[in-house]
């Protein structure tokens, strides 16, 4: 029993894990907030993406406008 307590002991007191100690919790944290800036960052990004592609007319998929045939006046020369 007593080499057991010992060994808990020792685990315990130990700086194994960074969820024990102030400064690995501050990391853990900082990391979190980081990756949500950086999703809610994406997430802006693609909607103002979307947004400008809405307000463009797409010019790939539609048929482009007839050309309008200007008539050429000929001179004839009579001669």
């Amino acid at each position: 029993m007593k080499p057991l307590c010992f060994a808990l002991l020792l685990a315990l007191s130990l700086p194994g894990c960074s969820r024990f100690t102030a400064s690995g919790r501050m990391d853990r944290a900082y990391y979190k907030q980081l990756k949500q800036v950086k999703k809610d960052r994406e997430k802006r990004r693609k909607s103002l993406v979307a947004h400008q592609r809405a307000a463009t007319p797409d010019l790939r998929d539609s048929t482009p406008p007839p050309l309008q045939m200007q008539s050429v006046q000929s001179t004839s020369e009579s001669q």
